[in-house]
């Protein structure tokens, strides 16, 4: 009995990790600096669906919304308006990756490195 108990508190600790890391995620950021700060986590380009996944285990907020990507589109737009997220569309995918302003190149061109991490 004990042998379950201690799985089932291990398994309770892998869990609150994965669904609450230790990362400085403050959940007291403007959505902007949320969307950011995700990005930059990821340290790789991200669509808005892929945005949402990892928002939503961070902020309860968002299971609630009927359409998750109303909801953070105008988040998004400010973080492109001040730039602080720069749009970029790779042909042939649907939408638009968003990618932090180091990863962009003086001619406005993702980095060679970032790219090959949206493939």
């Amino acid at each position: 009995m004990h042998k379950q108990e201690n799985e089932n508190i291990k398994l309770r600790l892998l869990l609150d990790h994965y669904v609450n890391p230790k990362d400085k995620y403050d959940e007291s950021r403007t959505w902007v600096s949320k969307l950011v700060f995700i990005v930059a986590q990821a340290k790789k380009p991200l669509r808005s669906a892929d945005i949402i996944s990892l928002l939503l285990r961070r902020e309860p907020i968002l299971q609630e919304k009927a359409s998750k990507e109303k909801f953070i589109s105008p988040s998004l737009n400010a973080a492109m308006k001040f730039k602080r997220l720069i749009p970029y569309k790779l042909h042939g995918v649907r939408g638009r990756f968003y990618c932090l302003p180091e990863w962009i190149n003086e001619e406005g061109e993702l980095l060679p490195e970032m790219r090959s991490k949206i493939y």
